[in-house]
């Protein structure tokens, strides 16, 4: 297990320090949920011949960590506290653990949008307990092209939820942030991928080549 320390975020200032972005940057290198090398994305599955990624983000990694899940949970913590809303939404299944810990952390109730229709018992769309015209705040792990986003925001519509505000805890810079500002959503982010470069660069956790490889392809 990485040997990592965190110091006390302190929730009484409202924005995320740039002390507490660099540790957050630190702790994702830390536990391995930053690799560098090729890899395929999801957007490889509808453009095959795109280029490989020269970096890849697993989230997933989080939740076989508490400590770094509950520091970034803290993070988003700070992140909605200036928001309106009545309950936090995840996207299965990469962020549900990140929502269900800041669920318990706020006191704030937590819904799913599920991702195949239920065919038995009462066939819900959505798991949890709401009501029709409350406003969720929708929460995952990273946006690149905001694909999953979409389809979530779709099937929170539906069931007559109000969505303004979308958290994640890391933009990729690919687009997806844009895209759901443009359709009038608000985004928050801990983190762009260029905060993260800049950072393994600074701490020399990455060579000036891995710099300038993801720089490129990310058209930073």
């Amino acid at each position: 297990m990485p040997n990592y320390k965190l110091e006390p975020i302190d929730l009484n200032i409202p924005e995320i320090t740039g002390a507490e972005r660099e540790r957050f940057a630190d702790l994702l290198f830390e536990i391995g949920a930053i690799k560098f090398g090729a890899f395929r994305l999801k957007l490889h599955e509808t453009r095959p011949d795109a280029p490989l990624s020269p970096i890849y983000v697993n989230f997933r990694l989080l939740r076989s960590h508490p400590l770094a899940l509950a520091y970034a949970c803290t993070l988003l913590q700070k992140l909605a506290s200036p928001l309106q809303f009545d309950l936090l939404s995840d996207i299965p299944t990469a962020s549900t653990p990140i929502v269900a810990v800041l669920a318990y952390m706020t006191g704030y109730p937590m819904i799913s949008p599920r991702k195949d229709s239920k065919t038995y018992g009462l066939a819900v769309e959505i798991d949890g307990d709401y009501q029709f015209g409350q406003t969720a705040l929708l929460i995952d792990d990273l946006v690149s092209q905001a694909d999953t986003k979409l389809e979530a925001l779709a099937k929170l519509k539906t069931a007559g939820l109000h969505v303004t505000d979308l958290m994640m805890l890391l933009d990729r810079q690919q687009g997806g942030k844009a895209l759901l500002e443009a359709q009038g959503y608000h985004v928050h982010v801990i983190a762009t991928i260029e905060d993260l470069l800049k950072r393994y660069q600074q701490t020399g956790a990455i060579d000036p080549l891995r710099y300038q490889e993801a720089t490129a392809y990310l058209g930073l």
